[in-house]
């Protein structure tokens, strides 16, 4: 992790996100409603050292907090804590079942990017790359994070969905996961959350691609690996919404392209690319 006041803040950050995947999780398991209260708490405490380590980031560097693969990563973590206890404030009834899976996701998100970040420390710093010296890379890289976020609870509403399916069809009640959500609950919050995910998602892929076209890449840039499987997970989704609202697809099929949705989403990130180097 960054060193000083932003790397005690992080610590700080990713100790809480524990603390809340923990609280999150014992309440799914014994229905104890402090344990989801200590870990809304721990999950906002999270989210403001998270916040202050990144606003301390751009105040010392003057750079936007996204300038590196570890960067991003820590971005990703925030923004889906962030959501998820929108989401709680939100919602009625609570989704805590969710937050036992969306702040697992912000903690290992955190925990990768200090991985990454220690593993290149010794690289030597360099200038901001012109190509990120960019609104419209801010808007990409923005709207894309949000997107991610929303997208990652989409993928936990469905994972809860078909474990409570399996439950329900072979007549398992109570145990571990007695007392998920209903079924119904379940796909109607996955289906509200990749509606939100999409626009942002479609804003991210084109701004991308116009700053790619205007900034001096040549053709190179539309046969790249990351764009091509970006494009694709942006069609996986698109496919989910209209199969959902044209045809009327509902049940496991459905929440299978959610998990394969996030999956084609994860993979996008660790393809090879040309036109995402800017060091």
């Amino acid at each position: 992790m960054p060193s000083g006041t932003e790397g005690f803040l992080l610590v700080g950050a990713a100790l809480a996100y524990l603390i809340a995947s923990v609280s999150y999780g014992a309440h799914l398991m014994l229905r104890k409603i402090a344990l989801a209260q200590a870990g809304r708490y721990a999950a906002i405490l999270a989210v403001a050292c998270h916040t202050i380590a990144i606003g301390v980031h751009c105040a010392v560097t003057r750079q936007t907090p996204f300038t590196t693969p570890a960067e991003t990563l820590s971005a990703s973590a925030w923004t889906v804590a962030l959501v998820y206890l929108l989401l709680e404030f939100l919602v009625k009834p609570k989704p805590y079942a969710l937050g036992a899976l969306a702040l697992p996701a912000s903690f290992l998100c955190l925990f990768a990017g200090a991985v990454l970040h220690q593993s290149r420390r010794t690289a030597a710093p360099g200038a901001v790359a012109p190509e990120l010296d960019s609104r419209l890379i801010s808007l990409h890289v923005i709207a894309i994070l949000f997107a991610f976020s929303l997208l990652v609870l989409a993928f936990g509403c469905a994972l809860l969905y078909l474990i409570q399916h399996r439950r329900l069809k072979r007549k398992h009640i109570g145990g571990l996961f007695g007392k998920l959500p209903p079924l119904t609950t379940l796909e109607t919050q996955a289906f509200t959350l990749v509606a939100f995910a999409f626009p942002l998602l479609t804003v991210g892929l084109v701004s991308g691609v116009i700053r790619a076209a205007a900034g001096g890449l040549g053709a190179s840039w539309v046969a790249d690996p990351k764009i091509l499987a970006s494009t694709v997970t942006w069609l996986v989704y698109g496919v989910y919404l209209g199969l959902h609202s044209v045809a009327h697809w509902r049940g496991p099929r459905a929440n299978y392209i959610l998990i394969g949705g996030l999956l084609a989403a994860l993979a996008t990130y660790f393809m090879p690319t040309t036109a995402h180097r800017f060091g």
